[in-house]
């Protein structure tokens, strides 16, 4: 019981400051529009120096966590972040419910934009903190999935250029993949769209963000 109320513990604690961080980005994103996607584009956040500092320093190195601004267009009102896993047949399988982000009918005068974070855990589990410019934010966690003792090493591909944004068309964000054996290839996140590139891999995740103009 005591370690898994350490355990518990430790991940309110991570996960409170991933909120704070993505928090302080957010604040930095209207002090800095440079940093700022560009208009119907998501694309990787450059972070500072001292937002670098404060990843590394809650265990959120660049292989485990990712913080990306989109500025979506104007007919955009829904961001949706799905997780799926490759399945035996090749097919990315749903493994969890997607995490949403929904602008009302009150908020007609705001565009969707803002920053999205992503961070990865050793059981698998993934945390998304989505943060939309005058709109507030949300937290959404994936399961964490049984541990593979057979698993030994891992890779991932995370979006690292600006992706133009179409509506209805899911865009990768990142693939992560878990193997057995002593060597792995890069990933490319293209691979996505063809996933019998990824046969053979034990485990592997993919995480895709759509833009809608409904749920």
């Amino acid at each position: 019981k005591n370690t898994m109320k350490k355990l518990n513990l430790k991940k309110l604690l991570s996960l409170t400051a991933a909120v704070a961080l993505t928090l302080s980005l957010a604040a930095c994103s209207s002090q800095e529009p440079d940093t700022a996607a560009q208009e119907n584009t998501i694309a990787p956040y450059t972070l500072t120096q001292r937002e670098r500092t404060l990843l590394d320093a809650f265990g959120h190195t660049e292989g485990t966590a990712q913080v990306l601004s989109f500025q979506a267009p104007v007919e955009a009102r829904c961001l949706t972040i799905q997780t799926t896993q490759l399945g035996e047949n090749g097919q990315w399988e749903v493994v969890s419910a997607p995490a949403i982000a929904l602008l009302g009918e009150d908020q007609a005068d705001l565009s969707l934009s803002g920053l999205f974070t992503l961070s990865r855990a050793d059981n698998y589990a993934l945390t998304f903190h989505i943060v939309c410019d005058g709109a507030g934010g949300m937290t959404s966690q994936t399961d964490p999935l049984p541990p593979d003792p057979n698993t030994t090493m891992h890779t991932w591909a995370f979006l690292t250029d600006p992706q133009t944004i179409q509506l209805d068309q899911p865009i990768p964000v990142a693939l992560l993949a878990y193997g057995t054996g002593t060597s792995m290839s890069s990933l490319d996140l293209q691979s996505y769209f063809t996933p019998e590139d990824l046969a053979g891999l034990a485990l592997v995740q993919a995480v895709t963000v759509t833009f809608s103009e409904t749920l």
